[in-house]
């Protein structure tokens, strides 16, 4: 991903054509969903709205469009069916989820099976996956139309807040707890889009390493997690100084 950023990056430099925008687009059910991650449950209430998130990087001759989505996965069937019907490259299109486990099954067949065998046996909501390729498509079109002239700006951060999850017993046993022995990956990867003629904020895009399950398995109620809050903590100040909207 950094390779391809620096090579637009160095585009936009060079030949002053590279043009960036954002946008973002509430996935949040509207009737019962099962919530993907543990064992079945259906959805109670909304805690907070989920969302996709995009970012397009164009700079005359390739472009990106770089997708978070709240929410916990999705199969590459998912992923080859959206492409062939938004008639993109599928190397246009890094789409990716947040992870978080309190947001709606996806589908299709079989990937619940592998992911929660024994733990589900309900049918998966088609309506809920149209729905969401619907809103992506959506999302998409409000970009293209909002390119304009930008610049970028990579950079790297850190961050304490995740730990290795396999701790080690005494008797040397592994259970999921915490191991703050264990590797983990603490470094933020950065990449802020700004309007070139105004330097306002187009996008702010981070990539840090973490697990949506902070509310855990008896949360019953549509959320973005851990992920989702680290999103509005950052996105409230910066839309506050910039008058723009964070993606």
């Amino acid at each position: 991903m950094m390779k391809l950023l620096s090579m637009l990056l160095f585009a936009a430099t060079a030949y002053a054509e590279f043009r960036a925008a954002s946008a973002k687009v509430d996935i949040t059910p509207k009737t019962p969903q099962w919530l993907m991650g543990y064992a079945a449950r259906q959805h109670t209430a909304v805690h907070d709205p989920i969302f996709h998130r995009i970012a397009i990087l164009d700079d005359g001759k390739t472009q990106a469009i770089i997708v978070a989505s709240d929410l916990c996965v999705f199969s590459p069937g998912v992923f080859d069916e959206t492409v062939a019907e938004l008639k993109l490259d599928p190397k246009q299109l890094w789409w990716t989820v947040t992870h978080t486990h309190s947001a709606p099954e996806v589908g299709p067949p079989g990937v619940c099976d592998v992911l929660l065998k024994g733990r589900s046996d309900h049918a998966w909501s088609r309506e809920y996956l149209a729905f969401t390729k619907a809103k992506l498509a959506e999302c998409i079109a409000a970009a293209h139309a909002a390119l304009k002239p930008a610049w970028m700006v990579t950079g790297t951060g850190r961050a304490n807040a995740n730990i290795n999850r396999r701790a080690r017993d005494l008797d040397g046993s592994i259970s999921l707890g915490c191991n703050p022995d264990g590797p983990v990956d603490r470094q933020i990867g950065l990449v802020r889009l700004e309007d070139a003629g105004t330097g306002k904020l187009i996008a702010l895009i981070a990539n840090y390493s973490m697990h949506g399950t902070a509310l855990g398995g008896q949360w019953m109620e549509i959320s973005g997690d851990a992920p989702s809050a680290a999103v509005n903590y950052v996105e409230q100040p910066l839309v506050s100084c910039n008058g723009t909207s964070l993606q």
